[in-house]
């Protein structure tokens, strides 16, 4: 309906919009930029090889140093060393810095599937160079969900396992990881109902595959797995930015759902560590 009448006033409607979308796909990229310097895929290695399971968010609460991550992704490492890269884009793959892990899971439907790995301040080594979340950054109030689409978005950030994503170089000893992301929107009370998800607890965001558009194309998005454990953000669309509000923990493909844990979950371990922490020293 406007395209007859824009051409009549002399308006290229369609490079208007091309061009709007393009500062959106910037916008989207500078994110992913700086976020990623924050969620940073998880490796053990297997057989010689480093062997992606999962990622996590970093994260700064007070003076303490956490790396946030799914429950399920630590169990899976067993008692093997964790690595990650040394740099946001990729870099040498380093130990983590010493850490406890702390987990939280019933392995049911309704798994709050917590993952909190207390890391040694002193001992951050490489890794001081990642940005750790920290304040306003993170959703310390349990703020309510926003489902007006116009003011905000919810970013899912993490990483995916698909040997696609990453690249390799042997000689430098030096790992490219892409990272996989999107946006999307919370899906409605009644989606909670059908799925049986709590969503006092949980976070359930609309995640269709068949629908993925990469630079306003359409696009087959990389398996899910080892994006378990990354961030979900939601993020002002005038400031881009916004707070770490859950980490994903699981992609129901049937449902089309991705489903996170609030991050209050992973706030309560950390209370909880202090005050154990404080009672030991007592």
């Amino acid at each position: 309906m406007m395209e007859p009448l824009a051409h009549q006033h002399g308006i290229d409607l369609q490079t208007i919009l091309d061009e709007a979308s393009a500062r959106k796909e910037e916008e989207k990229r500078l994110l992913t930029e700086r976020l990623q310097e924050s969620v940073v895929p998880l490796f053990i290695y297997r057989d010689g090889q480093p062997d992606r399971i999962g990622s996590c968010v970093l994260v700064r609460l007070d003076s303490e140093f956490y790396a946030f991550t799914a429950a399920h992704v630590i169990r899976d490492a067993g008692s093997a060393t964790l690595f990650a890269p040394s740099e946001g884009r990729g870099g040498k793959l380093q130990p983590l810095p010493p850490c406890t892990a702390h987990l939280k899971s019933s392995g049911g439907a309704n798994d709050l599937d917590v993952g909190v790995l207390a890391l040694v301040a002193r001992r951050l080594g490489a890794f001081q160079h990642h940005v750790f979340l920290a304040g306003a950054e993170i959703d310390q109030e349990d703020q309510p969900d926003d489902q007006d689409d116009v003011r905000s978005f919810y970013f899912v950030l993490g990483y995916s396992a698909s040997r696609t994503q990453v690249k390799i170089s042997k000689a430098e000893r030096r790992i490219h990881q892409q990272s996989f992301r999107f946006s999307t929107q919370p899906v409605d009370a009644a989606e909670y109902l059908r799925e049986r998800m709590s969503k006092s607890d949980h976070i359930l965001l609309d995640f269709d595959h068949k629908e993925i558009r990469v630079e306003g194309r359409r696009a087959s998005p990389p398996k899910l797995q080892g994006v378990s454990g990354g961030g979900i953000f939601q993020i002002s669309r005038k400031a881009m930015r916004g707070p770490l509000v859950a980490i994903a923990t699981e992609n129901r493909r049937r449902s089309r759902l991705i489903l996170g844990t609030r991050i209050k979950h992973f706030l309560a371990m950390v209370r909880e560590l202090k005050t154990t922490a404080q009672r030991g020293s007592s």
